[in-house]
């Protein structure tokens, strides 16, 4: 992948790179100063298309350098999903670097036959390693998994030179119990033998009225009273 050095940085000049087709983007590494830089939009989107991972290694073409990079970061028009901006970080081959590895998972529970439900928790890992060890996925076997078994991250097979940054005890998948849907049927109350239910009072209008008024005059007789002894 083909990038040039970028010397427009102004926000005025950024969004004529972008109307003549160009996508701004910097290039960051340890102990490095970062380079800006710009790339064409449809060579990102073609290799957006095709990147399965971040845990991917990309070679950048840089002013006639070879760059091997990891894509960071992606920035994105969040009404029209057009780029707007892209980072990389470069790869030292003797630097442990921190990636986000999918999780593959295989097989078909025999909990899910039994009419469970296959309840995934984590769809990746964070791990640690040197460039040359991070793996493209992690594959996970969920075959004989039964109703209530599940799989921690401590259970994974984890290549070595591999660590994982994620919680061990964090739970991967797990079989959940079929849902069952309870029809709850409302407590009829009953009523003694010989018995009639008593009818609800009813209150009428005028009797509701009646109720106002009272009230009032009492909050009435109250103020006077108040004032008669503050004045006092």
């Amino acid at each position: 992948m083909k990038v040039k050095e970028r010397k427009e940085l102004g926000t005025r000049e950024v969004k004529h790179l972008r109307k003549e087709g160009w996508i701004p983007g910097i290039i960051y590494g340890h102990g490095e100063k970062s380079k800006p830089i710009m790339i064409e939009e449809e060579e990102l989107t073609d290799v957006l298309h095709n990147l399965h991972s971040e845990a991917t290694l990309l070679d950048l073409d840089y002013e006639g350098k070879k760059l091997q990079v990891l894509m960071r970061d992606v920035t994105r028009n969040p009404l029209t999903e057009k780029l707007l901006h892209v980072d990389f970080q470069h790869i030292h081959e003797n630097e442990e670097v921190n990636v986000h590895v999918i999780i593959e998972f295989q097989g078909r529970p025999k909990g899910v036959e039994e009419g469970g439900i296959l309840n995934i928790e984590h769809r990746d890992l964070i791990i640690r390693c040197l460039p040359k060890d991070i793996p493209e996925k992690i594959v996970v076997e969920v075959t004989d998994l039964e109703i209530g078994d599940s799989i921690h991250i401590k259970n994974l097979q984890i290549p070595e030179g591999v660590k994982v940054e994620d919680d061990p005890s964090s739970t991967v998948v797990n079989i959940l119990s079929p849902r069952k849907l309870i029809e709850v049927k409302p407590a009829e109350e009953e009523i003694p033998i010989g018995e009639e239910a008593e009818e609800p009072e009813v209150i009428t209008k005028e009797e509701e009225e009646e109720e106002e008024e009272e009230k009032e005059e009492k909050e009435e007789g109250t103020e006077e009273k108040t004032e008669k002894e503050s004045g006092e």
